[in-house]
């Protein structure tokens, strides 16, 4: 019988997230010459064991400003979307409890002992403040396959703030690997610009 932490969640990623090889970097690891900086990686450097295309119910939005990035990244309030908006796209990755605290805990470079994971993920309609941090949300999604599912969200999203090209390209190459045309995914990338 498997641990606690070692049960399975999906863990459903927006932003820079959506591109395998990036999200890989909070399991595997790699360092200051990637495209997105230095990664310790997870204590478990397992990978997904599957992945989906989803839609995300809340607001993702391109804000602050990320010094690595050189623009706003991406952002998710605890909260039902506008009407005017399209449906945002996640990507679901199927990890471990264990390596969500992880992933946390990198978004927001901090340790993973900083983070107060709860023992089992939020359920649909709920979230959880997880760790002092801008991303510190744990946000509870309809399951997976029967599985509990979640997203990282914020409870204080910093100011809307264009993205740089470069971040960009990294989410329209997420997009293109769960088979978006590039023609749909521009439009929702254009619809995570609320500067526009």
């Amino acid at each position: 019988m498997s641990r606690p932490g070692q049960s399975p969640v999906w863990y459903v990623a927006y932003g820079s997230n959506l591109l395998e090889a990036r999200f890989l970097a909070y399991l595997t690891g790699c360092d200051e010459s990637s495209p997105w900086g230095a990664h310790r990686g997870a204590v478990d450097p397992s990978l997904p064991t599957a992945n989906h295309r989803v839609v995300i119910p809340h607001p993702v939005f391109f804000g602050g400003h990320s010094v690595r990035w050189g623009g706003g990244c991406c952002f998710c309030p605890d909260k039902p979307p506008p009407p005017d908006r399209l449906p945002v796209v996640g990507r679901a990755w199927r990890i471990t409890w264990d390596q969500m605290a992880d992933v946390a805990a990198q978004e927001n470079g901090i340790k993973t002992a900083s983070t107060h994971l709860p023992d089992l993920p939020p359920v649909e309609g709920t979230s959880v403040r997880v760790l002092d941090g801008v991303i510190d949300l744990l946000i509870g999604m309809a399951p997976i396959d029967g599985e509990p599912t979640c997203t990282l969200g914020s409870s204080s999203p910093p100011p809307i703030g264009p993205p740089s090209a470069s971040y960009r390209a990294v989410l329209a190459e997420g997009m293109a690997e769960m088979a978006l045309l590039p023609d749909e995914a521009e439009r929702h990338l254009v619809d995570l610009d609320r500067t526009r």
